[in-house]
Parts: structure tokens; sequence; C-alpha cells
């Protein structure tokens, strides 16, 4: 509060010392024209009372002009102080408006508004961040260490001990998981990895997706229909197979035992489309609106079967692509991915 003042006092001494020089300038340009149009004979002797009344209303003029000017700028900038000093302890909820018309003014007032609320932005994702990531971690090591405290039971039998430690490997490996996916959507997210970008066959990479992937829909019974046009695009290539990997995981997951699985190709003139559809739970419109977002899980109950970052991460490699990431779906009626690329 006290720098507060001490700058508005500042502010408040240079806007008069502004003023008292504009004064004595105008006072200065007063009497050197009414000395040079005497000398040129234009007027003839002025009196002391007309030189007096002269200056008074040059200095009040002057002042009058220079008090208007400087008031559309002081009050600003104390506010401007005030608001940024409010920034630096935390507040991002504070704004800045001014009556002056001054663009310069405006301009600047507008500017500050708009980088306060950027960062309201960043630091509510930063507090979502940090607050997702700690529940993603806490409930697989939670699982870790309870059935690690089971295993210290000396009675156990040999398929309960082969159970435990199997829970035990699940949750590693989703620990695991989700620590290459952060990683992994940080680096896009700051282009960070290299791009080395190659020119291949894309049916070829989506059929070799569908094998990697053949023991979980064979272990629900799945069956799968592929039509693939024979297309080449130029990408980056582990980058895409991480696409089609998750997409048609996600299908995987999402269907119901003995479903069909769709997956199509089509080359067109300048792109590459390709869509994934199952026939599985389908999702509402309120949950299509968010599932690119970090760790958001439409469907509480099958939150245990993923991380919330499968989805950002294939939304970030398209963009990074220069392609376009689709969703059309129903609840009951299953969803349908597509994706359109560029073939260049």
């Amino acid at each position: 509060m006290k720098k507060d003042k001490r700058f508005s006092l500042r502010l408040r001494t240079y806007y008069l010392l502004i003023i008292a020089i504009v004064v004595i300038i105008s006072f200065g340009a007063v009497v050197g024209a009414l000395t040079a149009l005497q000398q040129l004979g234009v007027i003839g002797h002025i009196n002391v009372s007309t030189l007096v009344a002269l200056l008074l209303v040059a200095a009040a003029a002057s002042g009058s002009a220079s008090f208007l000017v400087g008031r559309r700028v002081l009050a600003p900038m104390v506010k401007l102080s005030k608001a940024s000093r409010e920034v630096a302890r935390g507040n991002y909820s504070i704004t800045v408006e001014d009556p002056s018309k001054l663009e310069e003014v405006q301009t600047t007032l507008r500017n500050f508004n708009a980088l306060v609320r950027e960062m309201n932005r960043i630091n509510n994702v930063t507090n979502d961040f940090v607050s997702s990531v700690s529940h993603e971690f806490k409930t697989p090591l939670t699982a870790i260490e309870g059935y690690a405290m089971l295993l210290q039971d000396t009675g156990l039998t040999q398929a309960e001990r082969d159970e435990y430690l199997d829970k035990i490997l699940y949750n590693t490996h989703r620990l695991s998981t989700l620590v290459g996916n952060i990683l992994m959507l940080s680096k896009l997210e700051n282009q960070s990895l290299s791009d080395q970008r190659s020119t291949f066959r894309l049916d070829e990479q989506l059929r070799q997706a569908v094998v990697m992937l053949e023991p979980q829909w064979e272990e629900k019974s799945l069956s799968f229909r592929a039509e693939l046009d024979a297309v080449s695009v130029t990408a980056c290539e582990p980058l895409l197979l991480q696409v089609w990997t998750n997409l048609i995981g996600n299908a995987i997951k999402f269907s119901e035992p003995g479903q069909e699985l769709s997956l199509r190709l089509l080359d067109q003139t300048e792109c590459a489309v390709v869509s994934v559809t199952d026939h599985g739970c389908g999702m509402t419109p309120e949950v299509q609106a968010r599932i690119f977002e970090k760790f958001y899980q439409g469907d509480s109950s099958r939150k245990a079967m993923g991380n919330g970052l499968g989805l950002p991460l294939v939304k970030r490699i398209v963009e990074l692509s220069d392609g376009v990431i689709e969703v059309d779906s129903a609840p009951g009626q299953g969803s349908t991915f597509r994706v359109i690329l560029p073939k260049k």
C-alpha cells in the first residue's frame, strides 16, 4: 500500500513538473511572439496590464490542456500500477478499466487484461494438471502398497500370491504407461521432438496396428472388418502408429464381447481419411466436447481402464501432422473417430 502511494505521489510530482514546464514554455512563446510582432511593426506598444492578461490566458490555456491530457494518462497509470501489484501477489481475476479515450491507453489496458486472463488460464490448467496427476498416481500406488502388505502374510496359498503379484505388476504397468504418456505429451506440446517425416504406406501401418492389438480383440471375440485403400503419406511414422493403436485400443476397450469393429482408409485427392468405428456404449454430446482434455474420463465406471491421456496425445500428434480428428457418437450406438491427414 505504501509503495502504491509513493508511486502515485511520484507520478503526480512528475505531472506537476510537466505542467510547470509547459506554462513556462507558453510564457516564453507568448513574450517572444509579441516581441517579434512589435519589431515587425504589426502591433504597437502593449501596456503591462494587457501583457499580463495575455500571459495569464496563455498560462491558463496551456495549464488546462496539460491537466486534461495528463490526467487521462496519470489515472490509468496509477490503476495499472495497483493492478500489476495485485497480479504479482497471485490475484489473476483483476481487470483494469478506464474511460480514457486515448487509443494508446486503451490498447495498453486491453493488452494488460488479456495478459492477466491468459495467466489465470495457465494457472488453472497447472492446478488441474497437478491435481489430476496426483490422483492418477495415488490410485495404482495405493493398490501396489495394499497387495504388497498382503504378500507379507505367510499363510497365503500359491494361487493367492500369484494373484497379488499380478495385481502389483498390472498397477506398475499403469504407472509406467502414465509416466510415458505425460512425458510424451509434454514433448509434443513443446514440439521438442525432432520432426522425422518420411513417406510410407498408411494402409500397411494400419494393418500393423491391428496385428499388434490382435490378442486384445481376440480375447473379447470381436470381429474386425477392414477396408483399406492403398495410400502413401508423408509424416512421422512412429508417432502416427501411436494414434492408430490408441484409437483401435479404445474401440476394443469400449466394445462388448462379440461385437464388430470397423477400420476404413479412404484415398482422396489431397488427403487420407481413417475411420475407426465401434458399436459400444457411445458418448453423450457433453462427453464428446471434453474427451480431448487431459485426464478427462467420461465413463466413471471405466476409469481403471485408462488414465485420460490417450486421446489428448492422439489429438496433439494429429495436429503436428497437419491433420484433423473428429468424433461422431451417440449413447448406446457406438463411436466413430475420423482422422484426416494430408498426403504430403
